[in-house]
């Protein structure tokens, strides 16, 4: 009797999905660490969540600003989802990031049922935690703000429901809302889930089905949904949007060069394999399936695919593809390709499971080998990936105590307004709370500052200086100073994952 009590217990709790807690809760793991510590990182995590903060002061959710200037660089959804936290659970570190790991949470779920459906309950929860050995999933899919976030779960929100839609088309309106959300998540990057899904039901066996009617609908639908903030900005805001937003985000980044340190045609390919190198053992189940592949015939073996691999398979294609093309080479272009990976990774290690006899015991085996690598390995690459987040953070150290200084400084003199001798810091804008004047290196000599003991009257190279309002200065701080301060010679923090010039590009956020 209770023998009988237990298994209807453990029955259950697998009918609940048990292993979809454990993924979300190790997702949780991964992700949440340090979520409300600051600062908040330059560039795109303080540049987001200034330009958050300003429509939420305003009341402005379609004209965006930051430092008080227009703002139309990004798309609008990740601001009005950062707007929205702040207005719900108040303003800090831990609600401007938490809309991104939200939808790094929703990406995992998305992947754990895509991957379920083709390949059982098992391939679902091995897939879904692929991506936490990824460290830009980690960094920019769930942990910082960045629009990467919204991207990568509305692109397999789109994905995943066209591959249901196969068998009921009312699945098409959720391809439709997904593919217009990635739109409004990072532009030009959105239309990946579009044009994978129109390849797709042209193209490959078991979308057939779908036909001209089905783009039809999905194309009608993104417009739907994305055409009003794009028309809203090209006949509100039209000087800004074709120069800002259309001439140098979309066309200028595809076409030419706008990273600091220009990166080999190479560097793409290289960059992914640094995020999947990890999945080596996976070459081991895969030769077992290939052996079972050869005995039972390679054409009937291909045939018997379910229609999510080839589309899994495209979705890479396509996301590579167009990672490698745009000329501007920032590491994390290639995060969209990433989630077909582990997909198809842990759709691999579901099959070698369930191989059939005479090979099925040995293909079980190398499949077991392979996890227990993988597994073993997890700990040193989550290291890493939080040493990594650690040096990202550092970094952002120097330009937060001078803002928190000059926030001091500026409520004993009744307020006032910042000059910064250098390019400019968001971290300075966010967290000072005060407009900040950025002045260019060949303007220093030009710019004298109202005498008031002990301020300068000139501008020193990344000098800042509060000017309040009654004209008098007070130097708040050197930020290469502060910097040596903070980080004694022989101690700053070593890249563990990535180039570190991939993070200095203040031209190129996102």
């Amino acid at each position: 009797m209770k023998y009988t009590k237990w298994k209807a217990c453990v029955d259950e709790l697998f009918r609940s999905r048990i292993e979809l807690v454990l993924v979300l809760m190790l997702g949780l793991f991964a992700l949440a660490p340090k979520l409300g510590a600051p600062p908040l990182i330059d560039w795109d995590e303080a540049t987001y969540a200034e330009v958050a903060h300003e429509a939420v002061v305003s009341g402005h959710y379609m004209d965006f600003t930051w430092d008080g200037a227009p703002y139309l660089k990004k798309p609008p959804l990740l601001f009005w989802m950062m707007a929205a936290s702040f207005k719900t659970f108040g303003e800090s570190e831990f609600t401007a990031r938490l809309p991104s790991l939200l939808m790094g949470l929703g990406t995992l779920a998305l992947i754990y049922f895509g991957a379920a459906a083709a390949g059982g309950r098992a391939a679902g929860a091995f897939a879904a935690l692929i991506p936490l050995g990824f460290y830009f999933f980690i960094a920019r899919g769930g942990r910082e703000c960045a629009t990467d976030g919204p991207l990568l779960f509305f692109t397999t929100l789109a994905l995943y429901a066209l591959a249901r839609a196969r068998h009921n088309r009312h699945w098409l309106a959720l391809v439709a809302i997904g593919c217009g959300l990635a739109i409004l998540s990072k532009g030009a990057a959105g239309l990946i889930p579009i044009g994978v899904a129109t390849v797709a039901i042209l193209a490959l066996p078991g979308f057939a089905a779908v036909g001209w009617s089905g783009i039809f609908v999905v194309l009608t639908g993104t417009v739907i949904v994305a055409a009003p903030w794009y028309a809203y900005q090209a006949f509100c805001n039209p000087p800004m949007f074709f120069s800002s937003f259309v001439g140098h985000e979309t066309v200028q980044r595809a076409f030419s060069h706008l990273e600091d340190n220009t990166h080999s045609a190479n560097f793409t390919l290289v960059t992914l394999y640094s995020e999947v190198r990890y999945l080596w053992p996976l070459l081991l189940p895969l030769a077992g399936l290939a052996l079972g592949g050869f005995r039972d015939g390679l054409k009937r073996t291909l045939s018997a695919l379910d229609p999510s691999i080839h589309l899994w398979i495209l979705w890479f294609a396509i996301a590579f593809g167009a990672a490698c093309a745009v000329q501007t080479k920032l590491p994390w272009y290639v995060l969209p390709a990433l989630i077909p990976v582990a997909l198809l990774g842990g759709t691999l290690l579901g099959a070698a499971f369930k191989q059939s006899e005479p090979l099925g015991r040995y293909s079980a085996a190398l499949a077991a080998i392979a996890l227990a690598l993988i597994v073993a390995g997890a700990p040193a690459r989550w290291e890493m990936e939080s040493a990594t987040a650690d040096t990202q953070r550092e970094r952002s150290l120097a330009a937060y105590t001078l803002a928190m200084r000059a926030r001091e400084a500026a409520v004993l003199r009744g307020g006032g307004e910042l000059f910064f001798a250098g390019v400019a810091q968001p971290t300075l804008v966010y967290y000072s709370g005060m407009r900040c004047h950025f002045v260019e290196t060949s303007e220093l000599k030009h710019i004298e500052l109202v005498a008031a003991e002990p301020a300068p009257r000139h501008l020193k190279f990344l000098d800042l200086v509060l000017l309040d309002s009654r004209g008098a200065a007070t130097a708040i701080g050197n930020l290469d100073s502060e910097w040596s301060r903070l980080i004694a010679p022989g101690d700053a923090p070593q890249e563990e994952l990535t180039d570190a010039d991939d993070f200095d590009d203040a031209e190129t956020v996102d």
